[in-house]
């Protein structure tokens, strides 16, 4: 072998300036590059640990200081070593005060990214050139040199990858980027991620575990595979989310570092909350809501004392759609009262909406009118159940015509008491689209004598359309009834307005309660009389109830009523807008539909049948079989007439 190299010069293989054999040659070499282009030619083999006899378990085999006094095996040397020393163990990093896999450092512990980034970084910076490999212009080695290559294209040659490019999937088949190695298979990420979240009963050994990823029907260790990704705190095989742990793990620290640094009498009355998200049936959903969602902040100023836990202060919290859905959830398990949400949205309503008028005699009676006329009205009907998700809407457009009412009048110098019919004439000629909605204003302030007798035209509500004719309306049913891939939400749902002629804003009133099922029928309570289901629309309504897709998983439990058509906010169906919006994604315009079927439906069966199947009113059953042309409105005379003279 050459001399040491102890000369400074410039190496023809890299182009770097290092201690280098043969410096005062046409060709010096640093060290590096000598033992590359010299290895073969030395034929040096592999290093082996010598064999020796232990010190300990006298076992002969490759040993730890094998030249010395008391050699080791390996089983017996790593017995000497902690643990911290080679697996690390879980504590609280000394530099970025995280909970993690730690070493011994200095005296203290420090994670893995902390040891990194305290070690020093090599002052040599490789020259920029094209590499020849990608053709880009980036820092290279062997720039000086006729093949420069950067760094990535050299990683790839030093290391080449054990499948070239993308590879089918031994799990979907398609051509991917694998992340798993099984021999010469592979699994990709997305395959990997859902495998290792699965269970299974295995089907040699019988006990729950991962599947295999070559054998869906057999666990890891009955397949012979090793076992990846087990939990560090609980042991379960499941897939790591932090420092080796499960999600439901993970979750449970984070909600006990919440209730150690919370304030006592909060976290107390928050109990039955954060058990719930704890012992929620998917962790993955809530830890990905408490990482992106804002209302785990409120969450947080709620456990900290920072915020009232109340109705008031949530009404204050400027966070969008996360409060609604916190809320909903603090009232289903007992830690907020129930109230009328829809009379709250109306009373924030004419909160924000009455200080834009001027103080003086108007604002008191469109404060009066919304006081004793919509929140009155509505918190009735609340309270009986005879709401539906577009109630409030309608009370707070009839608050906001009024407003802009006595907006207009006051730019006129007007008042409310002056105005005139040709007044409103000229307000409604000009208005926008909450001039139809001034009627029941006009109608109160009369009655209490607050202004002159006006009337206004009433808005035009659009209660039939063209019907669908009988072939397309079955068509319907049919692919609602055959088709897997919709969503079974949408299936049910359609069938019943194409059948029975339901209204969607009565649909997601509908509760689980409503559905009664038994070994070989499966009814519902549309009207007063439960209506059977035809097969397969029973199946699917069953499925429904069991099943109940879109439910929100964050906390779910508590005393929230078991919607149907359950919408992502616990204790909260289907938005009535969103789900027209769905069903006309599926070519079904509810109002045509319901007008086919109830045709169809009063020209089959008498008025007051119908009536107590379909939940309408006698009068509107009776109309539509008047408009179907049919001869059953004699039927329940007929019938009462038969009933007597058997009674003689």
């Amino acid at each position: 072998m050459a001399a040491s190299a102890n000369r400074i010069a410039r190496c023809a293989g890299c182009g770097r300036e290092r201690p280098c054999y043969h410096a005062a040659s046409e060709r010096p070499l640093c060290n590096s590059c000598y033992r590359r282009e010299n290895i073969k030619r030395w034929n040096i083999g592999p290093w082996t640990k010598p064999v020796a006899v232990c010190s300990r378990c006298a076992t002969e085999g490759p040993a730890w200081f094998a030249r010395t006094d008391h050699p080791l095996c390996g089983t017996c040397h790593n017995r000497d070593r902690t643990r911290a020393d080679w697996r690390g163990v879980l504590a609280v990093c000394a530099e970025c005060q995280r909970e993690r896999l730690c070493w011994p450092r200095g005296g203290r512990p420090l994670c893995g990214r902390c040891v990194r980034r305290g070690k020093p970084r090599s002052l040599w910076t490789a020259p920029v050139a094209v590499c020849v490999v990608c053709h880009r212009e980036r820092p290279c080695y062997f720039a000086r040199t006729e093949h420069p290559k950067c760094s990535g294209c050299r990683h790839r040659d030093l290391h080449p990858p054990r499948f070239d490019g993308l590879r089918e999937c031994i799990a979907c088949g398609q051509p991917r980027k694998m992340r798993l190695r099984l021999g010469d298979d592979g699994e990709c990420e997305l395959c990997s991620r859902r495998r290792m979240r699965t269970h299974i009963d295995c089907a040699l050994c019988g006990r729950s575990g991962r599947p295999s990823a070559r054998d869906p029907d057999r666990c890891e260790r009955c397949a012979g595979e090793r076992v990846r990704q087990i939990c560090v705190g609980c042991g379960a095989e499941d897939l790591n989310h932090t420092d080796r742990r499960c999600a439901r793990c993970t979750l449970k620290g984070i909600l006990d570092r919440l209730a150690a640094d919370g304030d006592p009498a909060a976290i107390n009355r928050l109990a039955p909350y954060l058990d719930a998200l704890a012992g929620g049936p998917q962790p993955w959903t809530t830890l990905k809501w408490i990482a992106r969602s804002r209302g785990y902040e409120t969450v947080v100023e709620l456990a900290t004392g920072a915020r009232a836990i109340s109705h008031r202060a949530l009404d204050d919290v400027d966070r969008g759609m996360t409060t609604s859905f916190l809320r909903a959830a603090l009232v289903s398990h007992g830690v907020l009262e129930r109230r009328g949400e829809q009379t709250a949205r109306l009373d924030r309503a004419a909160r924000a909406a009455l200080p834009q008028l001027p103080p003086g005699e108007d604002r008191a009676q469109i404060r009066a009118f919304a006081t004793w006329q919509l929140q009155h009205d509505l918190a009735r009907r609340e309270r009986r159940g005879q709401t539906t998700r577009a109630s409030a809407r309608s009370s707070v457009s009839y608050l906001r015509a009024a407003v802009k009412l006595a907006l207009w009048a006051h730019e006129r110098d007007l008042t409310l008491e002056r105005l005139r019919q040709e007044d409103l004439d000229r307000w409604l000629s000009e208005g926008s689209a909450a001039t139809v909605m001034i009627h029941p204003f006009l109608k109160w302030a009369h009655r209490g004598g607050l202004i002159a007798p006006l009337t206004a035209a009433r808005p035009i509500v659009k209660q039939h359309a063209r019907p669908l004719d009988d072939d397309t309306r079955l068509a319907y049913v049919r692919r609602l009834l055959t088709d897997d891939d919709l969503d079974l939400r949408d299936r049910v749902a359609g069938c019943l307005v194409l059948l029975y002629a339901q209204p969607v804003s009565r649909l997601l009133m509908l509760t689980t309660d409503h559905v009664t099922t038994s070994r070989d029928r499966v009814a519902i309570r549309l009207g007063n009389t439960p209506l059977e289901l035809p097969e397969p629309l029973g199946a699917l309504t069953a499925t429904l109830v069991r099943e109940r897709p879109g439910r929100a998983t964050t906390a779910t439990g508590g005393t929230a009523p078991q919607w149907l058509f359950q919408g992502m906010r616990v204790g909260t169906p289907l938005d009535e807008t969103h789900f027209r919006r769905r069903l006309k994604r599926l070519a079904i315009a509810p109002l045509s539909a319901r007008t086919a079927a109830q045709t169809n439906l009063a020209a089959l069966l008498p008025p007051t049948i119908v009536a107590d199947l379909i939940g309408v009113s006698p009068s509107a059953a009776s109309n539509w079989y008047q408009l179907a042309g049919g001869e059953w409105n004699r039927y329940a005379a007929q019938t009462i007439g038969r009933h007597s003279r058997h009674a003689r």
